[in-house]
């Protein structure tokens, strides 16, 4: 009776002791984790944009310079661009003078500028010639006046072909060349070292039907070519 007695305690405990290991298991596993909150960086301080051409004003401040604009197309090399009215203007190629008269030089003025027509000399403006009968006439003012009179009220496009000031310029009245009409009249030669061939051209054909300077025996002896 004693064994047994002893026996059933040894159970009673060793049931005991299984039992609390159970319960601590069980409530090992099923305790919530602990949650841990996220580490949120600090925001890095904002870098300043490097300004083209900034220096720095008297007591140190900087002083503020003028944006530059990024143009670069996406995937090439950075390009910027100057603001508009820091860019170069393109060369001019062309004028355009309305209202256009001429000068006793045979200069081309009015609004637009002034030009001297490339290739052409006229005659001083109080040259006499005389003509094939011998009778005389004012060619140095008869070249003026007709170019004054072809291009007056008109609107003339000029390209210059010099950067002086008045520059000399080929001239055009709509498709006419007024430089290769002027000497084509006869009123007007082609200046010395000029080598246009629209220009010699027309001298040719003035000299060869003698009309304005060439009906004039001295002009032509004068200028003839040679051999």
């Amino acid at each position: 009776m004693t064994g047994m007695r002893q026996q059933a305690i040894r159970l009673l405990i060793g049931g005991a002791f299984l039992a609390g290991i159970a319960v601590a298991l069980i409530w090992h596993f099923s305790a919530a984790p602990a949650v841990t909150a996220p580490r949120v960086a600090a925001p890095a301080p904002p870098v300043a944009a490097p300004v083209q051409g900034a220096g720095a004003a008297a007591g140190g401040a900087p002083t503020a310079a003028r944006a530059v604009r990024d143009v670069t197309p996406q995937g090439m090399a950075r390009v910027y661009l100057q603001p508009s009215e820091e860019r170069a203007a393109p060369p001019v190629t062309s004028i355009q003078i309305s209202h256009a008269g001429a000068m006793p030089d045979g200069s081309i003025s009015g609004d637009g500028g002034t030009v001297r027509l490339y290739g052409v000399a006229l005659p001083d403006g109080n040259r006499i010639c005389v003509g094939a009968s011998g009778e005389s006439w004012p060619c140095g003012r008869r070249a003026y006046i007709s170019l004054h009179n072809k291009v007056a009220a008109q609107t003339v496009r000029c390209e210059p072909r010099t950067s002086a000031q008045p520059a000399a310029a080929d001239c055009f009245l709509g498709e006419v060349n007024l430089a290769a009409w002027i000497i084509g009249q006869g009123l007007a030669r082609v200046s010395s070292n000029v080598g246009d061939k629209d220009l010699i051209a027309a001298e040719a054909a003035a000299r060869g039907a003698k009309r304005g300077l060439w009906a004039d025996p001295r002009e032509a002896a004068m200028t003839a070519p040679g051999p």
